[in-house]
């Protein structure tokens, strides 16, 4: 299974549009090394979860075509994990379906997004949607994958149930869980039914503030994995990775290299666009 890591930030680009803090000021000096947009990963060139703004750029950057995509996993409709405007292309004569899984709150919100963008009309995309809750587990065409959607610890406005996702291909399982703070009971439960090859996990505020509700910061993300390792849900060999890495505006934001030094030492990789894992 190859992952590929199309975006790994947080709520916008890293560096900022009209921010000229220096972390922002040291990623335009590079030329976009250690640039981040929002967090999104491709599976085996045909699994997309997460749909943010310049994922399609992002994927261009890398030689890649989302045509190839036939299936999309999107944890909740906040903006930087799901662009409505993406999507119109899937109207493209002669393309093949996709299919998107998502919560009711997003799939109800479909229709509105014509009031921003005329040529996003549910009707005459190739789209069929899928609405899971917690806890649902789906198949894909001739078994060829299982989904299983797990509740998130994040913002609940307008009644959505934000979604993380165990995703299972062949005898290769991944936990997508972008955004959310520590898992609920139930979450907990349901993901330790498996053990797993990899696991994206939010880490957005890092070491800028403590966090655990809603988002990660370093201690609970670590104390995250640590339990992980102690139940044994962890594959010999496993990737556990921080994911969803967010820009603080005041400069003091750790280097890309720093934040893989300071979690190295902890067995974790901080994933930055364009990172690929095979498993």
């Amino acid at each position: 299974m190859e992952i590929l890591f199309l975006g790994t930030g947080a709520g916008e680009l890293w560096p900022s549009a009209f921010c000229n803090c220096v972390a922002c000021r040291r990623a335009i000096a590079h030329r976009s090394t250690g640039a981040r947009i929002g967090a999104c990963v491709l599976v085996d060139r045909k699994y997309l979860f997460d749909l943010p703004p310049n994922v399609a750029l992002a994927a261009i950057q890398r030689g890649i075509s989302l045509a190839e995509v036939t299936h999309l996993f999107v944890t909740h409709s906040h903006q930087d994990h799901f662009d409505p405007g993406v999507l119109t292309a899937t109207g493209r004569g002669g393309g093949q379906p996709l299919h998107l899984y998502c919560n009711r709150r997003l799939a109800d919100l479909l229709p509105t997004y014509q009031q921003f963008n005329r040529w996003f009309d549910p009707d005459s995309l190739n789209l069929n949607a899928h609405v899971l809750a917690p806890a649902d587990t789906v198949r894909g065409p001739e078994d060829e994958f299982i989904l299983t959607a797990l509740a998130a610890d994040h913002d609940t406005t307008g009644g959505e149930k934000p979604l993380i996702y165990c995703f299972q291909l062949g005898p290769k399982t991944i936990l997508y869980a972008c955004d959310t703070g520590w898992f609920p009971d139930q979450t907990w439960q349901d993901i330790q039914k498996r053990q797993y090859d990899a696991v994206m996990l939010d880490c957005t505020f890092h070491d800028l503030q403590e966090c655990r509700h809603g988002h990660l910061s370093t201690g609970p993300f670590l104390e995250i994995k640590q339990r992980f390792e102690k139940e044994g849900l962890l594959k010999s060999g496993a990737h556990f990775i921080a994911q969803h890495i967010a820009h603080g505006h005041q400069g003091n934001d750790p280097s890309a290299q720093q934040l893989a030094d300071r979690f190295g030492r902890h067995g974790v990789q901080v994933a930055y666009d364009g990172m690929i894992v095979d498993i």
